[in-house]
């Protein structure tokens, strides 16, 4: 990236361009016992996103926000950037609010799903919010046992997922809003809606 900025300002163009700088996923390094970017574990799905806009203020500049965005964000984004009114069926939300320090309602949840399915990779489908993550195995594999294993993680109080607390009895009033926030998501938006 800083060799793109560099390049941008030896030509002259450095004031009038706006750079997002981000990645399509997060990767393992052997947490949770794998590699690569698979399932919904915080190491896969969290990713860098850094906007650079030299036209803003220095008040505006150098700001980090909590709020959770998604690579679905990035078009919507560039298109308002852009003066360009984004398509109503595209999804994703602009980020051009939190650049400008305008107000906006944000997203509170999300919904994931990851249709691949092979031996090693079980498909599987789930809903993030700010404080608790769902995830829920779509169908049986040699991994899990029992078919349509399910997860529940408090994030605040195990930031690293190592509680599955799915299965406990003190966990059920939460564990059975994230199945409705699941069922909504997947009616609504899912690409194979999973619900028999």
């Amino acid at each position: 990236m800083i060799q793109l900025v560099d390049k941008l300002k030896e030509r002259g163009l450095y004031q009038n361009t706006i750079v997002i700088f981000t990645s399509d996923n997060g990767l393992f390094f052997g947490e949770h016992g794998l590699f690569q970017k698979w399932l919904m574990y915080e190491e896969s799905i969290r990713t860098p996103l850094i906007v650079s806009w030299p036209r803003l203020s220095p008040a505006l500049q150098g700001r980090t926000y909590e709020q959770m965005t998604l690579n679905i964000d990035v078009a919507p984004t560039i298109l308002d950037l852009a003066g360009i009114k984004p398509p109503a069926r595209m999804q994703g939300q602009s980020l051009k609010p939190f650049l400008t320090g305008d107000q906006v309602t944000w997203r509170k949840d999300w919904f994931y799903e990851h249709l691949l399915g092979c031996p090693e990779i079980p498909p599987c489908e789930g809903v993030r919010t700010e404080s608790w993550k769902y995830v829920r195995y779509t169908k049986d594999c040699s991994l899990h046992s029992p078919k349509r294993y399910e997860q529940l993680f408090d994030l605040n109080e195990d930031p690293y997922e190592e509680k599955n607390l799915a299965y406990d009895p003190g966990s059920k009033g939460v564990l059975n809003e994230m199945r409705d926030r699941w069922r909504h998501y997947d009616r609504t938006i899912a690409v194979h809606p999973t619900l028999s």
